[in-house]
């Protein structure tokens, strides 16, 4: 099938990824020897931007710069280039997505981002951040002191295998050199720039650390910190640097992140934190000490649930692609997709088998019924034995044999396998002899009648006591609270007796995070009081519905039904706080044996006199009575203080 990618140089370029102001981004694959390839990021720089002479000296420049870098966190750059005029690089390609795609996507289902794993991204990208600002060049051996200028969500990727990279390093510097004199490329990253940056100051690593700190508290509060109408408000918000308290927008948030967060944020950069790698040790400590059983795994299960769509049909793309191959020549751009697969061809030298010795060797079933193997019943020919001792019986032989029996369905036949546990008896595996005498066969009939009339025994004894004794006992025991499991039944044969023997198999489980907002909240799961607090995580049945009751005082209790469908689930509950309430003692005049009584509208029984009736506080309050003998009725509205308490007296009319 033919295809419209493009040879360029010795890459393919395979699907445009992205496009901008000066470049594009294409997913690639280069083509080495003997069909070895490899998936990579081109960025290419856009013809009109190719005669650009300014431009040009300063993207080799920061290509060279970029080329030093070498760390888990940041994408790495394999080759830099011009090929048919264009200026390209060539970098390692994340097979994921960039952070503001992803916290679109979440948006669209109701969904966002946990505390921990925030800060497991935001660890991982001050790593990158460290990195880049230490890094030193690798001719000379002097530092590079390299500042990103563009940290933002669009420039942070995050896999489907959970890893999180800085991209952009040092093209974001020639950029932003460029855009000193064309106004207009760096719309919609205002909002992530320092108060230095913005006022057109000097800048250093401490300004990476203020537009990663504007990344943690947007994740956090799940809104934009400076935003405006204009690009020029924008800047001015960020000069005044007003950052509203994190834990006001999101109580779940722990005092000691938002210390965090506030000096990430600090508008005296000499108040910020110094260096990446301080921030980064002050994130990691509050994650090892507020979740240790957070683990990537669980990072990398949430994001390819998040987006398994999108995982399964880029996995099915890649599969494709890696059939594409290439055609050097100059004259032609569109390469050929073949299929590679050869016709299967039996081996040269493999030598001929029976049909039905194949059949029996390698036509094998991996069932596991177990079945009953009745050849130990069988009587075997009666040898000679001296002195006419006569022959030991068959069911003396095989006393407590317990057989298992793996059978293969196929047309030549059955194959047995016979195994015996360690100490429990000898496995005895005869056949019938069909010249055995009469009296052979007698005697088999005979046991196998003796076994039918000891199995119709146990049945019966069974059923008595299951309708007879186990009534008696019902209700002494407490009920089982084990769930229940599937079990597999063997038979086994003991003195011509069968008893059941059953094997338990337990279910899949998952670990489900229990998050509530706000946190220490009691947790009952199935109306059982745990005697634990929000954040916790419990280990539950996979895809099996279970309840979920928090409680706190001050709130009101949050229930719910939960079901986890995948491993490293986690839910997270906002309870409603209670309404403050205030108390009235009601006092009715004239309401003979049995008035009756409505507060807010609502049919309340009469309390003995003296107690107290709550109601909302500080709202106005209807309170009613009528005397259902006479008719006479009264009203009043009444507004308590909360915390306080009010004598109303009714005088019915």
């Amino acid at each position: 099938m033919s295809q419209a990618v493009e040879q360029f140089g010795k890459y393919i370029l395979l699907e445009r990824l992205a496009a901008g102001g000066m470049a594009e981004v294409y997913l690639s694959k280069s083509t080495g020897a003997v069909g070895v390839n490899k998936f990579v990021a081109i960025k290419r720089i856009l013809p009109q931007y190719s005669d650009h002479q300014e431009f040009i000296e300063m993207f080799k420049e920061e290509a060279k710069i970029a080329v030093n870098l070498n760390h888990g966190n940041v994408v790495s750059i394999y080759d830099f280039g011009v090929e048919k005029g264009q200026f390209f690089l060539v970098m390692e390609y994340v097979e994921g997505r960039n952070l503001r795609q992803i916290l679109n996507e979440l948006k669209k289902s109701n969904t966002q981002f946990t505390i921990e794993q925030i800060i497991y991204m935001m660890k991982e990208v001050a790593a990158g951040l460290d990195h880049a600002h230490r890094c030193i060049d690798g001719t000379t051996g002097k530092p590079l002191n390299i500042v990103h200028r563009d940290m933002s969500p669009q420039n942070i990727m995050v896999s489907f295998e959970g890893e999180v990279k800085i991209i952009d390093f040092g093209i974001a510097k020639a950029e932003t050199q460029l855009e000193a004199t064309k106004a207009g490329t760096l719309k919609g990253k205002y909002g992530y720039m320092s108060p230095e940056q913005a006022d057109g100051q000097s800048i250093d690593p401490r300004t990476d650390i203020f537009s990663m700190g504007i990344v943690l508290w947007e994740l956090l509060a799940n809104d934009r910190l400076f935003t405006s109408n204009s690009e020029a408000a924008i800047l001015r918000k960020i000069r005044e640097c007003q950052v509203p308290s994190i834990r006001k927008i999101n109580p779940s948030v722990p005092p000691e992140l938002e210390r965090i967060v506030n000096k990430a944020l600090a508008k005296d950069k000499s108040l910020r934190y110094q260096t990446a790698a301080a921030l980064h040790r002050d994130l990691n400590r509050f994650l090892n000490t507020q979740y240790p059983e957070f683990s990537p795994h669980d990072f990398s299960v949430f994001m390819k649930n998040a987006f398994s769509a999108v995982f399964l049909e880029q996995r099915r793309k890649l599969v494709e692609f890696a059939k594409v191959q290439g055609n050097n020549s100059e004259d032609k751009t569109v390469v050929t997709q073949t299929d590679h697969r050869a016709p299967v061809r039996p081996p040269a030298s493999a030598p001929a088998i029976d049909a039905g010795e194949d059949e029996e060797k390698l036509n094998i079933d991996t069932s596991t019924d177990i079945r009953v193997n009745l050849d130990n019943l069988k009587t075997p020919p009666k040898p000679s034995f001296g002195g006419g001792t006569p022959a030991p019986s068959a069911s003396t032989q095989t006393n407590t044999n317990i057989t298992q029996t793996r059978t293969s369905a196929t047309s030549a036949g059955s194959g047995t396998m016979t195994r015996t546990p360690t100490g429990v008896g000898l496995g005895t595996r005869t056949s019938i002899n069909r010249s055995a005498p009469t009296s052979s066969i007698e005697d088999l009939t005979g046991k196998v009648m003796k076994a039918v009339i000891g199995l119709v025994a146990v049945v019966g004894v069974w059923w008595v006591y299951n309708n007879f004794f186990a009534k008696k006992g019902a209700g002494k025991a407490p009920a089982s609270t084990m769930a229940p499991v599937t079990t597999t039944t063997t038979t086994a044969n003991n003195g011509g007796s069968n008893q059941t023997v059953e094997m338990g198999s337990t279910s899949p489980e998952y670990t489900v995070t229990i998050y509530s907002s706000p946190d220490r909240a009691r947790v009952v799961i199935d109306g059982v009081d745990t005697g634990e607090f929000t954040p916790t995580r419990k280990t539950v049945k996979a895809n099996t519905p279970f309840s979920l009751r928090l409680v706190k005082e001050g709130y009101t209790d949050l229930v719910t039904t939960i079901t986890p469908t995948y491993e490293a689930y986690s839910f997270t509950g906002t309870m409603q706080r209670l309404p403050r309430v205030a108390s009235i003692i009601i006092n009715i005049v004239n309401g003979g044996a049995n008035p009756e009584l409505r507060i807010a509208g609502v049919p309340v029984n009469i309390k003995p006199s003296g107690d107290a009736y709550l109601i909302q506080a500080e709202v106005g309050v209807k309170i009613q009575a009528r005397n259902k003998t006479t008719g006479l009725s009264a009203e009043a509205t009444v507004t308590v203080p909360a915390d306080q308490r009010k004598i109303v007296d009714l005088y019915l009319r």
